[in-house]
């Protein structure tokens, strides 16, 4: 972490309204973390409950500050919302510190779906300093009433006045710059994660690709703020920072190198659900452990889930895969004539583990693509499960005889 970020930055007391030892509550706010960090400019350094929910300061002094709204039910930019004016309120809160320049800040309202009012469109509009002064003098007359009485002043609730007041009577000087540089953003999708995805999705990879993305990003995002905020530091991170992350994992990703996995983990059920299946069975006949057959189970459903997605994604041909068992029958047979005759005094039992711990090492390529660890096993327990293949030596009679035994 650049060191003299650190220094420039003004503490977690300094700033009103953050919160950064409640953060992990706010899923919301990591994500734009993420998303900010992918439109930051070069050598900026962006944080999170530091000067507002997420904030960016770029090198040439220009900040962006980032409230968000998770806005399910309620509207949090109504005219009447507190909501909305307690934003407004510690923003100005902000420029009185002179913690930021209002006149180079851009002050954002994130609400992750679409909504809006008359003020905040008002505000939204103001593109000069006359417009924010007329824009300022109607959200005065909309919760005040018209000059020279003021009639609903009086009435609005004690929540708004302690914000709405405040704000519509501090000097314009401070003010007009906030809401001549205010943003309102809505999420279209009504997920910032969607959101997040689309904008990865603009960039230069494989749409099959987008979500393994995300999910890292999201995760190193997490994991630096986390180390941050247990140090006591400022949660930020720089922009150059991520941004090597962002092509660390698109490198990881290449698809004329690696094939990536998108199988999710098995849970502890579907692991339970598969320990009587025959490739199970076939384990059991070289006695092999309870912690070997988990494994089995755990590769066999990722490398499904894997053969499945890739086909469906267009990263494989199905074909390929065909082609990939008729491969892996042979190398299976040909270790076996090995085994046979270099073992061929062992027992049946040693013989059938040797074989199996041979096949397990054995790697091959998909389309010219190298697949994950767990592939290829997972691969060739799917062809015990036939079974195709097998272990012991006497696989067939054994298993045939398991049947009957059942039966």
């Amino acid at each position: 972490m650049n060191k003299d970020f650190h220094q420039c930055l003004p503490s977690q007391n300094m700033a009103p309204a953050t919160a950064a030892g409640q953060y992990l509550g706010y899923s919301l706010q990591q994500t734009l973390l993420a998303t900010r960090l992918r439109q930051a400019v070069a050598g900026s350094a962006c944080s999170l409950e530091v000067l507002d929910d997420v904030a960016e300061q770029a090198v040439d002094g220009t900040t962006h500050l980032v409230q968000s709204k998770s806005a399910l039910t309620d509207n949090p930019v109504a005219d009447r919302a507190v909501s909305l004016w307690k934003t407004l309120y510690n923003w100005l809160e902000l420029v009185k510190l002179k913690l930021v320049d209002p006149d180079t800040t851009t002050f954002e309202i994130y609400v992750s779906r679409t909504v809006t009012g008359d003020i905040v469109e008002l505000f939204r509009k103001a593109a000069s300093d006359t417009d924010a002064t007329h824009a300022l003098t109607a959200a005065r007359d909309l919760l005040w009433g018209t000059v020279p009485n003021r009639p609903l002043k009086p009435a609005i609730s004690a929540a708004l006045q302690k914000y709405a007041n405040p704000v519509l009577e501090a000097d314009e000087s401070l003010v007009i710059p906030i809401i001549r540089n205010f943003r309102l953003t809505c999420s279209d999708s009504g997920s910032p994660i969607s959101d997040f995805e689309k904008l990865i999705a603009g960039d230069p990879v494989s749409k099959q690709y987008v979500p393994f993305i995300v999910n890292n990003l999201l995760g190193w995002v997490k994991k630096q703020v986390d180390l941050s905020i247990e140090k006591g530091l400022p949660a930020v991170i720089l922009k150059d920072d991520f941004h090597r992350e962002y092509l660390a994992v698109r490198r990881k990703i290449d698809k004329e190198s690696i094939l990536t996995s998108f199988a999710p983990k098995p849970t502890t059920d579907d692991i339970h659900e598969h320990l009587g299946d025959t490739f199970i069975q076939q384990l059991e006949l070289i006695d092999e452990d309870y912690d070997e057959k988990l494994d089995a189970v755990s590769d066999l459903l990722m490398a499904g889930w894997d053969r499945v997605l890739w086909s469906q994604s267009g990263e494989v041909h199905e074909s390929s895969f065909d082609e990939l068992d008729e491969s892996l029958c042979k190398a299976w047979k040909n270790q076996k004539k090995i085994n046979d005759l270099v073992y061929a005094a062992r027992p049946a039992l040693e013989q059938g583990k040797l074989l199996y711990y041979e096949c397990k090492k054995h790697r091959l390529t998909v389309q010219q693509m190298s697949p994950p660890e767990h592939f290829i096993p997972g691969c060739f327990h799917l062809l015990a499960d036939v079974p195709l293949i097998g272990w012991h030596p006497h696989f067939v009679k054994l298993l045939s005889k398991t049947e009957k035994d059942v039966a």
